[in-house]
């Protein structure tokens, strides 16, 4: 509301005029004149005030979005980009790749990754190709019933007969051969199916996610029944059981995946992080599960040079032979793959997988410490 104050003051000193001359039109022009800078004023002050409060609300609102489009994408993730403006001071952001769409999984929906596109492609492909060789094993069964029959009928003819007749023996001899061949083509296609089906595999891919290694649904596919192993390349040398006199035959060396372990050696809990077993001989720890790549490993050895009494080496083993990490960055290869078990017992059969392998690596590092003999030790996961 408007102060009027100064108006009445300026009334009431008109009206307290007593002499006539003192009231001309020069002085009422310059009173109404007055009376019409402090409307003025007064109006402009209350418009100020509302555009006041007006910018105090916008600042409160803070920032207003303007635009929502696609920002960058990759072969796993879709990203958002996202444009604002700032209603104080007007403004414009740009926020590049701030909102990431989440990828569908069993769970809950999303994006697919590009693998998942693959992945279904290659099983329609490999559907198409499974239900052409039933057809062909259908048509093959049903010609065989037919052979088996005509081969029956021929049979039952050929014994009330009374004596062989040559052109029948030579017919049931042809009989035969052509349900030879039936058969050998229906064996064809049996095996081709039955390769066909152990080679159409579930797809796994591992991911790293803060320091920690991942594998998409792994706990679903436990729950399905299926095991994780680990496997590890390096060089293996395989070797027979013991003779009759205890000695053991030691095989030629041989470099590729091998297994790692038992099936202990590997667990997975219900976010699908993956853990391995602690297996260092007298560590208070042996038997536990970490997320941590440096439990795949054991003791380091350390080389002294004995001429300058300093570190030379810092060795860390892997499979049947150890490398020097001092200062180096080592790439060792790691995979993990799910399979159902045949049987109780018995070796591990890579006929047993119903996944591919999922290869990781882990980085291992060894530096020295403030120029002393001492090191520090520093195993990443890497893909």
């Amino acid at each position: 509301m408007a102060d009027i104050s100064s108006i009445t003051s300026l009334i009431t000193s008109f009206r307290s005029e007593t002499r006539e001359e003192a009231i001309t039109p020069e002085v009422l022009g310059a009173l109404l004149q007055k009376i019409a800078d402090l409307l003025g004023k007064a109006a402009l002050q209350t418009d100020v005030s509302r555009l006041d409060n007006w910018r105090s609300d916008l600042a409160r609102i803070g920032y207003v979005l303007t635009s929502l489009t696609i920002g960058s994408d990759d072969r796993n993730n879709v990203y958002f980009t996202l444009g604002k403006a700032n209603l104080s001071t007007g403004i414009n952001q740009i926020a590049n790749n701030s909102i990431l769409i989440r990828q569908a999984t069993t769970e809950r929906a999303g994006v697919m990754r590009a693998q998942q596109v693959q992945d279904l492609n290659k099983c329609k492909s490999e559907l198409s190709s499974c239900i052409a060789s039933m057809n062909k094993v259908q048509e093959a069964l049903v010609n065989f019933q037919k052979a088996t029959q005509s081969l029956s009928l021929r049979i039952s003819k050929n014994n009330i007969e009374i004596g062989n007749n040559a052109e029948s023996i030579q017919v049931l001899q042809s009989d035969l051969k052509s349900l030879a061949s039936q058969i050998k083509s229906l064996q064809t296609d049996i095996q081709k199916f039955a390769t066909m089906k152990q080679a159409t595999q579930m797809h796994i891919e591992c991911i790293i996610t803060d320091s920690t290694l991942v594998i998409q649904d792994a706990y679903r596919y436990i729950r399905q029944g299926l095991t994780p192993v680990i496997f590890r390349h390096s060089v293996r040398t395989s070797r027979k059981q013991e003779d009759e006199n205890g000695v053991r035959e030691y095989l030629p060396r041989r470099r590729g995946w091998n297994r790692f372990y038992d099936d202990r050696k590997i667990s997975v809990n219900n976010g699908d992080e993956i853990s391995f077993r602690l297996d260092k001989e007298g560590d208070q720890n042996r038997g536990k599960y970490f997320t941590k790549p440096d439990v795949l490993f054991g003791d380091c050895r350390a080389v002294i040079d004995p001429n300058t009494q300093r570190l030379s080496e810092v060795r860390v083993y892997f499979g049947k032979r150890s490398y020097n990490i001092l200062g180096i960055n080592r790439h060792f290869r790691f995979a993990i793959g799910f399979y159902k078990k045949s049987k109780d017992y018995g070796p591990f059969q890579f006929g047993e997988l119903r996944t591919n392998l999922a290869e990781f690596k882990v980085i291992a590092r060894a530096d020295r410490v403030d120029g002393s003999n001492n090191y520090k030790l520093t195993f990443n996961f890497s893909m």
